[in-house]
C-alpha cells in the first residue's frame, strides 16, 4: 500500500506541474498573444481558434491535459488505499471519480494533439467543410472538458469527506476540498464558469502531494 500511496503523491505533484501550466496559458498566454479576452465568447469564435491551433499554448495545455488525465487515475488509487480501511465504500467513489475525471482530462488531451492533426487533415482534404469541422471538434472538446471537471469536483468532495471523518489530513484541507466542487457544480449550469478549477485546485492539490508523501 506504501508504494500506491507514494505514486499518488508524485501523481499529484504531476498535476500541480499540469494546473499552473494551464494557468500561464488561461491567464497570460492565450488572452494576451492569441486573443481569447472573453472566455464565454471567443473560445465560440472558429477564427480565433484556428489562428491558435498548433501554438505553443495549445499544444502545451494538451500535453498537459494528458499528463493530468493519467496522474488521476494513480491519485485515486492511492487514496483508495489510504481509505479503504476506514470508509471502504468512500475510498472506492474516490476512485471512481478520479477515473471520471482523469478520463475526461485525457480525452480532452486526445483531443487536442492527435485529435488536432486529424482534424487538420480533415480540413485540409475538405476545405469547403473548414469551419464546420472546426466548429464540431471544438464541441466535442467543450464536452468531455466538462466531464472532467465535473470528475474532479466530485473527486475533491470525496476526498474532502473522507478528511473530515477521519482526521487523516488538516480540517481546512478538507473545507478547501468543499470548495473545490464548486467549478464541477458550476460547469453544470454555466459551463465558463468551471474554468474556475484552474486557480482553485494547484494549492489543494500541492498540499495533497505533502500530506501524502507524510503518510
Amino acid at each position: 500500500m506504501r508504494i500506491s500511496i507514494k505514486a499518488a503523491s508524485t501523481a499529484a505533484f504531476l498535476i500541480v506541474v499540469g494546473l499552473l501550466i494551464h494557468n500561464l496559458n488561461a491567464l497570460y498566454l492565450e488572452p494576451y498573444t492569441l486573443g481569447f479576452e472573453n472566455k464565454a465568447t471567443d473560445y465560440g469564435d472558429m477564427g480565433k481558434i484556428e489562428n491558435a491551433i498548433g501554438s505553443f499554448s495549445f499544444t502545451s495545455s494538451g500535453i498537459a491535459h494528458i499528463v493530468v488525465g493519467f496522474s488521476m487515475l494513480f491519485l485515486g488509487l492511492g487514496l483508495m488505499d489510504l481509505f479503504r480501511d476506514a470508509h471502504p465504500a468512500a475510498a472506492r467513489l474516490i476512485l471512481l471519480s478520479a477515473c471520471l475525471s482523469g478520463l475526461g482530462f485525457l480525452l480532452t488531451g486526445i483531443a487536442d494533439v492527435p485529435g488536432t492533426l486529424v482534424a487538420g487533415l480533415l480540413r485540409e482534404l475538405n476545405p469547403a467543410y473548414n469551419t464546420e469541422i472546426l466548429l464540431m471538434s471544438t464541441l466535442l472538446r467543450s464536452w468531455i472538458n466538462i466531464l472532467a471537471v465535473i470528475g474532479l469536483g466530485w473527486f475533491a468532495g470525496q476526498v474532502a469527506w473522507c478528511t473530515l471523518k477521519t482526521g487523516r489530513f488538516p480540517k481546512w484541507f478538507g473545507w478547501y476540498g468543499w470548495v473545490n466542487t464548486l467549478p464541477g457544480i458550476a460547469s453544470l449550469i454555466f459551463p465558463p464558469a468551471g474554468f474556475a478549477y484552474i486557480q482553485l485546485f494547484p494549492i489543494w492539490m500541492a498540499a495533497l502531494g505533502i500530506f501524502l508523501r507524510r503518510s
